[in-house]
Formats: C-alpha cells, structure tokens, sequence
C-alpha cells in the first residue's frame, strides 16, 4: 500500500505496519476533509461534551501535528521523536 498524501503512511515505504495511531490520523483527516461538515457545530459539540482532560489531549495532538508540520520533511527528526516519546 503506498503511503497516503495527507499522513505519509509508513507501510510500504520503511516496511512497519500501520499503527492504531496512523489509522485514527487518517481517519481524522477524512472526516476534516469533508467540506459539508461544519465545524463550528462540531466545535459547538466538542465544547459540550468533552471533559477537560480529553481537551488538554485533544490540544496536546494539535501541538505534536503543528510540530512536525513546521519541520516537514525532516523523517529523522521525527522517528527519533516517535522513539523517544515514552522513555
């Protein structure tokens, strides 16, 4: 399978299967990429119906996302970051 144009899917290109994590990512995506949805709604939801704990994770993804969309482009950086996430 070659890798997706919006999560660089590493099936295929460096020989790992995907992950849960790359699976939730692109599906993510997906549903952002739908142009009918609308997002102040979900923002609407969003506000409603999760706890502060989930939004702090939920603020903790975007932060990792916008990290290594600045630095796009630097693979190494970014599996040493995957490698070193729990230690």
């Amino acid at each position: 399978m070659p890798p997706t144009p919006y999560t660089g899917t590493m099936e295929g290109t460096m020989g790992h299967k995907r992950t849960k994590e790359d699976i939730i990512a692109e599906k993510i995506v997906d549903f952002l990429s739908d142009l009918r949805l609308d997002l102040d709604l979900i923002g609407l939801y969003l506000g409603r119906y999760i706890r502060t704990t989930i939004w702090k994770r939920f603020e903790y993804i975007y932060e990792t996302a916008k990290h290594h969309h600045d630095n796009e482009g630097n693979v190494k950086e970014h599996y040493d970051y995957i490698r070193n996430i729990s230690s």
